[in-house]
This record gives structure tokens, sequence and C-alpha cells, in this order.
């Protein structure tokens, strides 16, 4: 599977290159045949690859490679690529879903952020985008305002709005995970579906008594679950509840006796939980979002992870600074994306 997904990023990323010159994410696509699935590319090159006809020569030689993109590709629409990002300092998380990081706001001056940037609207608030060029994590991350990355003596240094974080230093760590794999930015290549994590810890996110807290996102097709509502809050027992707090972050708190994540999901309205040979989840909200969503049906994805750490929700019990993510997905309840 993974070696499937590298060939798949290094023939549409190769793609990508060749569009550089293209309109940014609303213009990529062809309305009138928003279906199509093949492109037929000119190029010049001296590059031999396994998509072509393999040959010696120390000349430029003119090669035209068929491509293909197919529908199955999950998300991936011409040529646009998304994924999540979290990135949180002592469990206190950057809230992306904010205009400084709105590709609208900031391309006029900085064009080269069409490669790496966040939206407003049809996508959740800690969804990435990609455009018109593959870039490493690292440069992405570069791009992004008031955050910076760098490699120095083997340790990853992040800069968040001015405070420079090095995990070389005692007492500071940082770890940058996609999905759950731990990985090398300045090698790591952005790829549609992507979900990265960079956590800082300096030591300081324990209440250091005998309380827990931490934070809580729940995503059901790209909508964040909003536990300031108060039928949230009324299901509060001192065992869990939420505290006062802004989207897309939701800080919940926990006394007494542990309790597990499948208990949580059972004290909440509108939502269960079970494990049958993969997680499985009821969402009854109201609207397109409700029914049921099952791991193991074709296209669906769910996820529930402390940071990039998966987790069993009927086993796994809430400690002090957890953030937990739940990220449920099914491509034929999920709305398209605008950009």
């Amino acid at each position: 599977m993974v070696s499937e997904r590298r060939t798949r990023r290094a023939i549409l990323g190769s793609t990508a290159a060749t569009l550089a010159s293209l309109a940014g994410c609303a213009g990529l696509g062809d309305e009138s045949n928003p279906s199509t699935t093949s492109r037929t590319t000119s190029r010049t090159t001296t590059r031999t690859t396994t998509r072509t006809t393999e040959r010696t020569t120390t000349e430029t030689t003119e090669q035209t490679t068929t491509e293909t993109t197919s529908e199955e590709e999950p998300g991936y629409i011409d040529y646009h690529w998304h994924g999540q990002l979290f990135f949180d300092i002592d469990g206190e998380l950057v809230d992306f879903d904010r205009p400084k990081y709105y590709l609208d706001n900031i391309e006029q001056q900085r064009p080269e952020t069409v490669y790496f940037h966040f939206h407003d609207s049809a996508h959740g608030p800690n969804e990435w985008s990609n455009e018109k060029e593959v870039v490493t994590f690292a440069r992405g991350l570069n791009l992004l305002p008031g955050i910076s990355y760098s490699k120095r003596g083997g340790d990853h240094v992040v800069e968040y709005e001015g405070t420079t974080y090095h995990g070389g230093q005692s007492g500071t760590e940082v770890s940058i995970h996609e999905g759950t794999e731990n990985i090398d930015p300045t090698r790591h290549e952005v790829a549609h579906d992507d979900q990265y994590w960079v956590s800082v810890s300096t030591g300081d996110s324990s209440n250091g008594g005998a309380s827990r807290s931490g934070k809580m996102m729940f995503d059901v097709n790209n909508r964040r679950l909003d536990f300031s509502a108060s039928k949230y809050r009324r299901a509060g027992t001192k065992r869990f509840q939420f505290q006062d707090s802004d989207p897309p972050y939701f800080r919940w708190t926990s006394d007494g006796d542990p309790i597990t994540l499948a208990e949580v999901f059972e004290q909440l309205p509108d939502i269960t939980y079970r494990n049958d040979d993969g997680h499985v989840v009821r969402y009854a909200g109201g609207g397109d979002h409700d029914g049921t969503y099952r791991e193991r049906d074709r296209g669906t994805n769910i996820v529930v992870r402390q940071r990039a750490t998966p987790v069993d929700p009927t086993s796994y019990e809430l400690q002090d600074g957890d953030v937990i993510w739940v990220y449920v997905h099914a491509p034929d309840k999920a709305p398209e994306n605008e950009h």
C-alpha cells in the first residue's frame, strides 16, 4: 500500500509540475466536463522514468507520456490536493481557521502560498490545500504566516509567532508525523490525504493536579461538531464535561475515576460508537451528515487518535493533556471542495 501511494505521488507530482501555469483552485477544473479522466502531456526531458520507454542518451529527447487520473483517487480533483494539519504547543493548537491563513488574503502578496495554504468555506478547520506544484512538507510549513521550520544537527526546529522551539534543547521535544509515522519534513513530499501532526512539548502542558483536561475534535465529512453547544454542555458529568472554549478546538475536563473514550461517546448526544471488526460511528445530529459509518465499508475512513497515536475507544482512558481527534469520512456523504 505504501509503495502504491508513493508511485501515485510520483506520477501525479510530475503531472502537477507541468501545470504550474494553470489558474488557482477555482479555475483548475473543466466545468463542462468535470469527470475527464485522462490527459496527454508532451514534455522535453532527459530523465528516464518507469512510465516511458527506457533509453540512454546525453541529448534532450522529446517524449509524449499519457497520464491518467482516476475518479477512484480519493478526493483528488483536477490536480488539487487536500489533507489535515494539526500544530500543537503544549496542548494548545494553532487555529488555522483564520483569515491570515486563507489563500484569498495572502496570495497577492505571496503568490507561492498557492503551494500550501488554507481556505474558508467548504474545507474543515484543519484542512490544508496544495495546488500547482509538489513541495516538501518543510516548504509547506515555511509558506504559512508566522510559522517556520528548519533542521539543525538532525533536530526539528520550529518557530511560531516569534518563539523558537529547538528539539535538541533539554526539556523541549518536537515530533512531526504524517499519519502515525515520524517523518523528515525536508524529504517528505506533500501528497493528497496526508494527515500531519506537529507537536511541541516543553513540559508545561500538565495541570499537575488530580483532574485531567485536554482538547477534542470530532469531524464528520468536513464538518466539525460544535461541542460548545448547550446540548453537549448539559450532558456533562463529573467524569467528563466540556468547558468554555471556542471552535475549532474544544476543551474537556475529567475528574474522579478514569473514563474511556467509548464511555465519553455514550455520554454525548447524537453520537454512538462500537467496535465491530473496526470502528462504527453513528451520528444523528440532523442534516445530510446523519448516518452510520463503518470503517470496513469501501471508501469510508474513520480515524480515532490521541495526537498521532491510534487508540481503541473501548479501552483507552483519557489522560491529562490528551488531544483527541476523531475523523469520519465517507465520500458519498461528503461535500465537494469548492476550491
